[in-house]
């Protein structure tokens, strides 16, 4: 396996910006982010509308951006709460309108992604609470969205990955809970040591150490990295939660983790489908202009969820 020349190119660009993880500053990492978005080619797409809006979250005003894409022709719409990577510290709307957009398209599907608390301003469990309020919210909110219920998946790369099983997980018991959950590259093991996080500790985007610069802003307690709420994957039995694509990739320093989750899926009797994009580096799914496999796995993920929401094949 080698690294594909396309990420190669990728991690030339971010180097040029500057890597948000090459900082110790939030604002900082937040600023380089935004520089990234600001450079970016935008992803117009075919669009009935794009709103922006908010709900009253567990610790105040939570924002949001819903999507409703111009081939949506299913009336109420299925719907995917997308949560943004980040590391908890940065990433927003914007810096995964792209995603969002592409896959709203590719499905299609209304999609609404979450704004959440970021640490170190609003540490554990913050996000998470944020995160499971957005979408019992939905859920609440669904007529007056033009929302099926019974079709709400749960989405989001990274730390939105980690959000989404989050939410899978502590919801399972609620009247309805989410019929699907879309995991990319998730970091679901806050306590994780070893394996990916050794062999790709340098050189690949996510390092070794930003990953304790952003588990120490989100999670500076051990205890609480071990707390199924920070760490999904050390939920006793996931028994119950909704079936899953959980997507990986081959040179980043998670993989190992979301491995694990896949097979604790299967062990606790969920349906689940793990694909491996082998020669990508975390975080890949942004570059749509100039890595092919971020629009391969838009296209992979969209057909799994159509068939979660009982679409035809597209």
């Amino acid at each position: 396996m080698s690294l594909d020349p396309q990420c190669i190119a990728l991690m030339a660009a971010i180097e040029e910006i500057g890597s948000p993880f090459d900082t110790e500053d939030p604002v900082e990492a937040r600023r380089r982010v935004q520089e990234s978005v600001d450079r970016a080619q935008p992803y117009g797409g075919r669009f009935r509308s794009v709103e922006n809006g908010r709900f009253d979250g567990p610790g105040g005003v939570v924002k949001y951006r819903l999507y409703r894409p111009e081939d949506l022709s299913e009336s109420p719409a299925p719907l995917l709460i997308y949560y943004h990577g980040g590391g908890m510290v940065f990433g927003s709307l914007d810096s995964h309108d792209p995603i969002c957009r592409a896959i709203a398209e590719a499905v299609p599907c209304t999609v609404i992604s979450i704004d959440y608390r970021l640490a170190p301003e609003t540490p554990f469990p913050g996000a998470a609470e944020d995160a499971i309020a957005g979408f019992r919210w939905v859920l609440a909110k669904a007529d007056a969205l033009g929302v099926d219920a019974a079709r709400v998946a749960v989405g989001g790369d990274s730390a939105g990955g980690n959000l989404a099983a989050v939410v899978s997980n502590e919801t399972r018991a609620d009247p309805i809970p989410p019929c699907f959950q879309w995991l990319i590259y998730p970091n679901v093991d806050l306590a994780a040591e070893g394996g990916s996080i050794d062999a790709f500790a340098e050189g690949y985007f996510l390092t070794r150490a930003a990953m304790d610069w952003y588990k120490n802003f989100y999670a500076p307690e051990h205890a609480d990295r071990l707390n199924p709420l920070c760490s999904p994957l050390r939920n006793g039995s996931l028994t119950g939660v909704a079936p899953a694509l959980v997507t990986t990739a081959g040179f980043d320093p998670l993989k190992d983790e979301g491995m694990a989750y896949v097979e604790k899926l299967r062990a606790d009797g969920v349906p689940v489908e793990h694909i491996e994009y082998p020669g990508m580096i975390h975080g890949y799914l942004r570059a749509f202009a100039i890595v092919d496999a971020a629009r391969q796995t838009i296209d992979d993920s969209a057909r799994a969820i159509r068939a979660a929401f009982g679409m035809p094949a597209g």
